[in-house]
């Protein structure tokens, strides 16, 4: 894992969370920026946890189950919330792909803590 990629994905998620929410408060829809920026960090993720899982074998984890948990599940809940943005053309919409976007910067804050605590 790289702390510096992995910061990235923090910001950038909470940005897009951020972003998303106020499109929510606004009472507005999810547009084709917001869902350019779900796909963007959707990639920075996936090279993020290909990286990561790669580089398993030559770190000492505590917790490696947990690790790999964290970088396959942290996949899953963007996609989740590109897909009910796109049927729900509401704010709702932007509701889920907001908080979706907040859970992968604390998934990958958690993937962060454990890769830095390295078994005893």
């Amino acid at each position: 894992m790289i702390p510096v990629l992995a910061t990235i994905v923090i910001c950038a998620g909470l940005l897009l969370g951020g972003w998303a929410l106020i499109w929510a408060y606004r009472r507005r829809p999810t547009n084709d920026a917001l869902m350019i920026g779900a796909i963007v960090l959707e990639t920075v993720l996936l090279v993020q946890s290909v990286i990561a899982l790669l580089r398993i074998p030559g770190a000492d984890l505590a917790e490696p189950v947990t690790f790999v948990a964290y970088s396959v599940g942290i996949l899953l809940p963007l996609p989740l919330g590109f897909y009910l943005a796109r049927i729900e053309r509401t704010r709702w919409g932007s509701v889920s792909l907001g908080f979706t976007a907040v859970v992968t910067a604390v998934m990958t804050l958690r993937l962060l803590q454990i890769w830095r605590h390295t078994g005893v």
